[in-house]
């Protein structure tokens, strides 16, 4: 995933979820381009190329942080890695797990068939597992055959198991507490999935669970330094983090099921606004998105608090013609009825 950028000028029209994940997927296709067409460990990778892997990779933002200089050797760093091996394959975002699952089924060459995979790919190579290139206008993962020989054993075992159980527990509150607030801190999914990893081959690592959240969510860094989750659709997190501290540190004292409970009320309420906007504009979407798509950026908008007019602008871009009575009732009813993230929320009673 890539750091949120939340200071743009433009209408609402370029500031949907869609359209904030198609830029970040364009400015990730240029990043894989770039990257070198050699894996660590690959035989002819020679020390000439070690300081390139090593800035491409997580170590210097995590290095920095001790204070941890160094000129790098390939064997450095490839004894680095293997170290960590197993817990950091353990504790992979559920994207990159999926996508590792199939390439080592596929014997570590894999062709990118949706662009959803180009982000845990990048996290992949950023790993230093992996690097792609491109083949007949395709875009290739690779894996090491070691690697990948290793990863299958691991994948197999119980200890892995038990350690995905885990993450996969703290992904769903994660994504609960972005559904419900846009944003929350780092902090408190990192304890939770700290205190589930105790007596595992996983635990006391902190490094690790930061970098599967890099990957897996995104994110940017607030004016102290605190590591901030963002919900993929929110355009302007900078808006909310002057009243984050004290919410957050409510949402972070919420129980997965409590998360879990909230979120189900919230789909009974939100259900059926969604259906009554997804009938009326069915069949009526351009054809570069669906129309699920284009009701959850308009939700999203609303939960942004965004004026029904810029909602309706919006929705008229997305449709092959003037949206009709209909639409624009189904529209006004989402707009005035869907929960604002708490953030936008002060002036409103819902």
């Amino acid at each position: 995933m890539y750091t949120h950028s939340s200071s743009r000028p433009d209408s609402w029209l370029d500031k949907t979820m869609s359209v904030l994940r198609a830029n970040q997927l364009e400015a990730c296709e240029k990043d894989l381009a770039g990257l070198p067409f050699r894996c660590l460990f690959d035989e002819d990778c020679s020390d000439a190329d070690a300081e390139n892997f090593y800035n491409l990779s997580f170590y210097p933002g995590e290095d920095r942080k001790t204070h941890k200089y160094a000129l790098h050797t390939v064997e450095e760093l490839r004894v680095r890695v293997l170290s960590s091996f197993a817990p950091e394959l353990a504790l992979l975002s559920p994207e990159e797990h999926d996508l590792l699952v199939r390439l080592v089924l596929f014997g570590g060459k894999l062709t990118l068939q949706d662009w959803e995979e180009i982000f845990p790919s990048r996290s992949l190579v950023r790993r230093l597992w992996c690097r792609t290139r491109e083949e007949n206008g395709s875009r290739i993962l690779q894996m090491p055959h070691q690697l990948c020989a290793s990863a299958l054993l691991l994948l197999a075992g119980e200890g892995h198991k038990k350690i995905r159980d885990a993450v996969e527990n703290v992904f769903e509150s994660i994504d609960n507490s972005l559904y419900l607030m846009g944003l929350t801190q780092a902090a408190g999914p990192i304890l939770h999935l700290q205190s589930l990893l105790k007596d595992t081959y996983a635990e006391n690592r902190p490094d690790l669970i930061e970098r599967m959240l890099l990957s897996g969510c995104d994110h940017l860094y607030d004016s102290n330094g605190r590591l901030i989750l963002i919900h993929p659709g929110l355009a302007h997190p900078d808006r909310m983090l002057c009243r984050m501290p004290a919410a957050s540190a409510a949402c972070q004292e919420m129980s997965p099921e409590a998360l879990r409970a909230a979120s189900d009320s919230l789909n009974d309420l939100e259900s059926p606004l969604y259906e009554q906007m997804l009938f009326s504009i069915q069949d009526m979407v351009r054809p570069e998105m669906s129309p699920e798509e284009a009701v959850e950026d308009l939700i999203i908008l609303a939960k942004q608090d965004v004026p029904y007019e810029d909602m309706k602008e919006v929705l008229s871009s997305m449709l092959v013609s003037l949206p009709s009575a209909d639409m624009c009732k189904a529209l006004r009813d989402l707009s005035g009825r869907v929960p604002r993230w708490i953030w936008f929320s002060s002036s409103r009673v819902q």
